[in-house]
């Protein structure tokens, strides 16, 4: 009986014109649109440029100082310009510099100021972190072991080396892949209005279908279990097909992991039907407030992952970082990322076992809020 509740259902999402528009059509024309707007743009642009950034000291040639001309001259890391303070400032507010270095020259003591955050700000930190710790390793040595001093120093100017341009992995880091990866991860989650039907049809107060089921004589769970299967089979198919359209059509980069790619959609499709169905199972609510409520779900979801703003996901993972651990979006678009970013696969399994554990618990409150609904006889 399994496999042919099975088929009956995949036939049934394949008649409905509407899904197959939503997981199909739209995201293949959303994808186009990615590509064919900023394709081209991200291909010219993605390219490192030295970091504009401002000195300022009264001093003319301090420690600080010379490490910022060393990296100018060594590496294609950081542009210097010297100035006094006032004038750093200034060249910081009008945002011809991304950061300023002020060096106090009686302490050396050093200060970074920015006007925003972003991955050259960060950059300009890392330096003078660097920097700040190298300057206490040498003041401990200098009380403990001056005549260790000459060797830490060249140990230090090895371990600087590391301070130029370059990628840190040999995959792809097209920015444009932010993007991609939330489309398919927003492609999984809409199976959620397909869990939201199967609900409904489950609950014998809701639809005709339903109620014929209720009174069959077989199993409640015998006949939800296939439905469940076929609609996550269908929105994997959806995924994948997504998947394939914008790697062989679109020649989107997405990575080689081809098979831990599809499993994330499977996964991923899963955790979207899931999420839909117990949307279905809790409460009173019209099937259309209902269908309201996930879609709305799959858009908060989809917008804290990336898809409408790229940058939205490095945001949250500043401020909110326990958001991202949770939210199924970002958990799909980061494991398909991971993939493609990481020499390792322990970012990988990490986000995929958050999905595996919210499937679990989503799966066993559904269950429970089901078997604890009792019908009147009539």
């Amino acid at each position: 009986m399994f496999f042919r509740l099975y088929k009956y259902s995949i036939f049934q999402s394949v008649r409905c014109k509407l899904v197959l528009f939503w997981n199909v059509i739209f995201p293949v024309v959303l994808g186009t649109l990615f590509q064919m707007t900023f394709g081209g743009y991200v291909e010219e642009q993605v390219i490192f440029r030295r970091i504009p950034v401002a000195y300022a000291s009264e001093q003319e040639d301090g420690a600080f100082g010379r490490l910022l001309k060393g990296l100018e001259e060594d590496s294609e890391l950081v542009k210097v310009q010297t100035a006094e303070y006032k004038k750093a400032r200034q060249l910081l507010k009008e945002g011809n510099v991304e950061g300023v270095f002020c060096e106090e020259p009686d302490t050396g003591d050093v200060t970074l100021i920015v006007a925003e955050q972003g991955v050259n700000q960060t950059i300009l930190n890392s330096i003078l972190k660097q920097y700040q710790r190298a300057k206490a390793t040498f003041s401990n040595i200098g009380r403990e072991n001056p005549a260790g001093i000459q060797a830490a120093a060249v140990r230090l100017e090895e371990e600087c080396r590391y301070l130029k341009a370059g990628s840190v992995t040999e995959a792809s880091m097209d920015c444009l892949l932010d993007g991609f990866y939330s489309l398919i991860a927003m492609t999984c989650l809409m199976g959620a209005t397909s869990g939201l039907s199967a609900a409904t049809d489950f609950k014998a107060d809701a639809t005709s279908l339903a109620a014929r089921r209720a009174v069959a004589g077989a199993g409640r769970m015998s006949m939800l279990l296939p439905d469940l299967a076929a609609k996550i089979t269908m929105q994997f198919l959806y995924a994948a097909f997504s998947i394939c359209y914008l790697s062989f059509v679109l020649g989107v980069e997405l990575g080689e992991h081809g098979g831990l790619m599809f499993l994330t959609a499977l996964v991923g499709s899963a955790l979207g039907i899931m999420i839909g169905f117990l949307v279905g199972v809790v409460g009173k609510y019209s099937y259309g407030v209902k269908e309201g409520l996930c879609i709305g779900f799959m858009l908060v979801s989809s917008f804290f992952s990336g898809l409408m703003f790229q940058s939205m996901a490095r945001i949250v993972e500043m401020y909110a970082p326990a958001l991202n651990q949770v939210n199924p979006a970002t958990l799909i678009a980061k494991s398909l990322y991971s993939l493609n970013i990481y020499d390792n696969l322990g970012p990988y399994f990490h986000c995929m076992g958050n999905m595996v554990v919210l499937i679990l618990v989503l799966g066993m409150a559904s269950f429970l809020l089901v078997r604890r609904e009792r019908y009147a006889a009539v």
